[in-house]
């Protein structure tokens, strides 16, 4: 197996070469990534190449990749919607055009349970068959992420012969996490949407890594939500890391976010809101029947997270 991943130099991707590596089915390589990566991994040809490169798809095929894991997307909030539209879209219509130029038999695509929406009526637990409501979403990410489908989907079409998987996992955290709402947890308090306080899951960054490669040396296609078990509620999340709940109406916190986003004081978009009032839980049991099982719950990749960032 020859496989060719984006985004190689994140924290998903590094995680998941970490177990290609050591992995018999996997014979070489091929990652990119926009940053300089100075890495010790023997069957890595490593390659700093924006997603969009019109390079891209000669890559693939002259490395003879037969696999694709695209990883690379825009997830940390950014006040330029263009670029990070670009990045999410166009980067990926150009991995699918560099899929069908190397000919490959499998194609992995990471997605996110956002995609669902967080919506007062949600069910208790949403399955892969729902409707992807995060299309509406006020916060561009889950819109993005609803977009990446249908290209996928629309792209397997014209090459039915060919395995395709989306994952979509849940909120990723552990050890070496450094993303936007991980960072969330340096404050000093957080916000409570009064009224409100939705279950939260987490799935831990090496249970994210097992499920990709999991799924990209087992021939299964199909969509997959990739969640711990259990749920967490906000406020205990909010305690448990040690930091001051603020109770605070909707109608109040929504402009002061506003503001403190228009200013660059935050880095958590007033749109993500919906995500701490309304619920959006996944549920995992299709994943489990096809031979994936979380070794971390919620709870646990909290404390495991919350154990190296803030000791503990």
């Amino acid at each position: 197996m020859r496989v060719g991943i984006t985004g190689a130099a994140g924290y998903f991707g590094r995680n998941i070469i970490a177990r290609l590596e050591e992995n018999d089915s996997v014979d070489h390589i091929v990652g990119i990534s926009r940053r300089p990566w100075e890495h010790g991994y023997e069957k890595l040809d490593y390659h700093r190449l924006d997603v969009r490169s019109d390079t891209l798809p000669k890559l693939f095929a002259s490395q003879g990749v037969d696999t694709v894991i695209h990883l690379a997307f825009a997830l940390n909030p950014t006040h330029d919607k263009r670029e990070m539209h670009d990045i999410n879209v166009n980067g990926t219509r150009n991995v699918l055009a560099a899929a069908a130029e190397a000919g490959i038999q499998k194609l992995m695509m990471s997605s996110s349970t956002t995609v669902y929406g967080a919506l007062p009526d949600n069910p208790s637990r949403l399955t892969e068959d729902m409707p992807r409501r995060g299309r509406h979403s006020r916060y561009y990410y889950p819109r993005d992420k609803v977009r990446l489908e249908e290209q996928c989907e629309a792209w397997k079409k014209n090459h039915p012969e060919v395995i395709v998987t989306t994952l979509r996992p849940c909120l990723v955290m552990g050890p070496t996490v450094d993303q936007y709402y991980s960072r969330l947890f340096t404050w000093r308090m957080l916000p409570l949407v009064s009224g409100a306080n939705p279950e939260i899951q987490f799935i831990h960054q090496d249970d994210v890594a097992r499920a990709f490669e999991h799924f990209t040396v087992e021939d299964i296609g199909g969509v997959f939500n990739i969640v711990g078990d259990g749920t967490m509620r906000w406020r205990d999340i909010i305690t448990t890391a040690g930091i001051r709940p603020v109770s605070v109406p909707r109608i109040v916190l929504s402009p002061l976010m506003s503001l403190a986003w228009r200013l660059r004081l935050i880095e958590m978009p007033p749109a993500m809101l919906d995500f701490i009032q309304h619920p959006w839980v996944a549920a995992g049991d299709k994943a489990k029947k096809a031979g994936f099982t979380p070794r971390y719950s919620t709870r646990e990749t909290l404390a495991a997270f919350l154990k190296e960032k803030k000791n503990f």
